[in-house]
């Protein structure tokens, strides 16, 4: 274990907890979490050296590109199966009705029955066909397994976004998908005194500023078609931006300063009330990811 990780670590089982006073409902939810995210903050995200000059930077952002589109990312394949099967290890632990398919994933990855290389890069690509057959072939729900693998990809993931995020340094990027890996906004926070709206990327961590009347999904900035959702009682941290034109909603917090990359799945499951009042009343998230990147 490297110099405060230990720290870090704690500081995600103390806001989960947190969580879980505030919502115990939520206790269940949060168990997994607990399981999952300290493994997360504390694996190294392995990854070959990706190079992008300036001038590719400078190409690809005002085409709407993100930065890794059209790049092959490698990973160290025995360093991804060994996270991956940890990963599954730590939720069959705490998996509850999920138990018995988080044990199936564990027993193919072990049995090396799984594919992980092929597996993620599927996940990466944005494409389902294997990630469809791996789950018919051991008989799990294929948005588990898409999750576990996203969740074996996410160190790697923040490691680039880390490494590239100075580059844009005064490039403006006014898509509602992540500059750096193309994935949706998982929320938005209003930041600083000003309150000035960014999108945050739940894969890689990015932040990005974006305009407070316009929504995120579809682009419209028609102040007649957008709207506000609030819980009941409303504390002032979160809230919900609605837009008629598209159906798609995005939650969005308070928090003055950008919320630490793995400390994004812990906002996500204490907003979960707003997705479920979101959907009572008709909305969705919807997709707007770009194409997927490429990974070998």
């Amino acid at each position: 274990m490297r110099l405060g990780e230990g720290k870090a670590s704690d500081s995600l089982i103390r806001d989960l907890r947190a969580v879980v006073r505030r919502s115990p409902d939520l206790k269940e939810a949060a168990k997994l979490y607990e399981a999952l995210l300290p493994l997360l903050r504390d694996a190294e995200g392995r990854v070959a050296p990706v190079s992008l000059t300036l001038d590719q930077v400078r190409a690809k952002l005002p085409m709407g590109t993100p930065l890794l589109q059209g790049i092959a990312l490698e990973f160290e394949c025995d360093k991804m199966h060994e996270r991956m099967l940890r990963l599954a290890i730590a939720l069959e632990s705490d998996g509850g009705k999920r138990r018995g398919q988080y044990r199936r994933i564990r027993r193919a990855l072990e049995e090396g029955r799984l594919g992980v290389d092929t597996l993620l890069a599927s996940v990466a690509a944005g494409t389902d066909a294997t990630v469809a057959s791996a789950a018919q072939e051991f008989q799990v729900d294929p948005d588990l397994l898409r999750a576990l693998a996203n969740n074996t990809l996410k160190p790697a993931m923040r490691l680039i976004c880390r490494q590239f995020t100075p580059l844009v340094d005064g490039i403006p990027w006014d898509r509602g998908y992540c500059f750096i890996c193309g994935s949706g906004a998982a929320l938005g926070e209003l930041q600083d005194h000003q309150l000035q709206k960014h999108l945050r990327c739940g894969q890689c961590g990015a932040d990005w500023v974006f305009s407070r009347l316009r929504c995120s999904h579809c682009g419209n900035d028609d102040h007649h078609t957008l709207g506000l959702l609030y819980p009941d009682p409303w504390d002032g941290h979160a809230r919900i931006e609605i837009c008629d034109r598209c159906g798609g909603y995005l939650k969005v917090i308070v928090s003055f300063a950008p919320t630490p990359a793995d400390h994004l799945p812990i906002e996500d499951l204490a907003t979960l009330h707003l997705d479920y009042i979101a959907q009572a009343h008709g909305y969705t998230r919807v997709p707007v990811e770009p194409d997927g990147v490429s990974l070998r």
